[in-house]
């Protein structure tokens, strides 16, 4: 049973530990740090490591991820939904009446004459300074 012992202060590991070390082999095979053959090999040793110092071992040849990539976080939430997603539902209201005015001419015909027949009417009235009773 001794043959089974890690060395003195390792910690086991979870499979929490197992799939962020495969993450990390992946960011680095990504890279170009790592061939294909070398990441699928890590990568099964990674998947079957039972102790910290099986996976502290399969970094030792690699540099930190965060000092190599200083611009890459996790996933973050924003604070503020983008501009767009503000001008979603007026494009959405738009494409209504546009379906609905294009499957109805008539209807178009119809606010296109009122428009043109009080448009410059009202304009005509204000211009000479206020309207008539």
């Amino acid at each position: 049973m001794s043959g089974y012992l890690p060395a003195r202060g390792s910690l086991r590991i979870g499979d929490a530990e197992r799939d962020r070390a495969v993450e990390q082999l992946s960011d680095h095979f990504v890279a170009g740090r790592l061939t294909q053959d070398e990441f699928e090999e890590r990568s099964d040793q990674a998947t079957k490591a039972r102790y910290a110092d099986e996976v502290d071992l399969l970094f030792a040849d690699l540099p930190e991820l965060e000092a190599s990539q200083p611009g890459r976080r996790g996933p973050q939430r924003r604070g503020h939904p983008s501009p767009l997603m503000f001008l979603i539902p007026v494009l959405m209201i738009g494409l209504v009446a546009s379906a609905v005015i294009l499957a109805a001419p008539w209807l178009l015909w119809m606010l296109f004459w009122v428009a043109m027949l009080s448009g410059p009417a009202r304009h005509h009235r204000w211009q000479q300074g206020g309207r008539r009773g």
